[in-house]
């Protein structure tokens, strides 16, 4: 028996040991989530347009670039639904928000689970998906929060990371915005856009969602309005010979969807989804780089110019 209890000693106490420094570590790093939900705080009696969405906008759309104070809380595969409640969570403080920006991409009406994503705003944004019991997550954020697996890959990309650039991951995100560099020439191949353009189309054709996604959206555009802040829904560009690979059917569709909410609330739609964005401004299909951000941005910008302050 204490031979058992011995070897069962020599196996636990490692993995103990490695599950605390992890927890330790996991709990006290600063995530992109965090960085950017300091940058809101301290900027919310200046920002006058938020911008909302998925890495399409988080990528894509430099605030700088606005003729008004403005700040990006988009986020990799971040759902209307977080877009929403992100929002009505610190509207009370950003006292002087005259504008919202809300991605609405083809996939957009169709997802609200961000996967293991939602636990992550959970931990930094304290916003809960649904009805979601995130008790194991809180008791270990290694082992459930973000899995031993995501955790080592944290790791390994911060110190890459560090010793290779000599910066810190966190410190490329500029009032919210995460830009990309250059263009991954392999993503532009005939497989990778079938195969994105699949992976598009396979998220679509699976939800069930369509109806309570666009119930939520109409009540967002309602309470903005409510309290004087204008709303615009925008389509953000992506490559266009991957538009040729996704269902023309949901396109149609998403096009009708927008429309009766625009027409309902009479507010604006930017559609991007026709572009002339060659290849030089993309990081991949559907990402753009830096240049295709400031691009957009002062594209943005102008036509927000021409609507709201001309």
């Amino acid at each position: 028996m204490k031979k058992f209890a011995k070897a069962l000693f020599v196996f636990i106490f490692p993995l103990l040991m490695v599950t605390i420094v992890f927890e330790i570590y996991l709990r006290t790093m600063e995530t992109d989530y965090e960085q950017k939900l300091n940058g809101l705080k301290e900027n919310y009696n200046t920002i006058e347009l938020l911008i909302l969405g998925n890495s399409h906008a988080y990528n894509g759309i430099d605030p700088n670039q606005f003729v008004i104070p403005a700040y990006n809380m988009a986020a990799s595969n971040q759902s209307l639904y977080f877009d929403k409640r992100i929002t009505l969570k610190h509207i009370e403080k950003l006292k002087n928000l005259k504008f919202v920006l809300i991605n609405v991409d083809y996939h957009s009406l169709y997802f609200s689970s961000q996967g293991i994503r939602d636990t992550w705003l959970y931990y930094d944004y304290d916003i809960k998906y649904k009805d979601k019991n995130e008790c194991l997550s809180d008791i270990s954020h290694f082992w459930f929060g973000y899995t031993p697996k995501i955790s080592l890959s944290i790791v390994k990309d911060k110190l890459l990371n560090y010793y290779k650039t000599s910066i810190k991951a966190n410190d490329s995100i500029i009032l919210g915005w995460m830009p990309h560099y250059g263009t991954k020439e392999s993503k532009f191949t005939l497989k990778e856009l079938k195969k994105k353009g699949k992976w598009f189309n396979r998220e679509v054709d699976k939800s069930d969602e369509r109806e309570e996604i666009i119930s939520d959206l109409d009540d967002f555009i309602m309470q903005l309005k409510e309290k004087s802040i204008t709303p615009i829904l925008f389509t953000s560009p992506m490559y266009t010979e991957l538009y040729q690979y996704l269902k023309k059917d949901h396109i149609i569709q998403n096009d009708i969807d927008i429309q009766k909410l625009i027409k309902k609330h009479n507010i604006k739609y930017w559609d991007y989804s026709k572009n002339d964005f060659n290849k030089s401004f993309f990081y991949d299909m559907d990402h753009l780089n830096n240049k295709g951000a400031i691009k957009f941005s002062k594209e943005l910008n102008q036509v927000f110019i021409d609507n709201f302050i001309k």
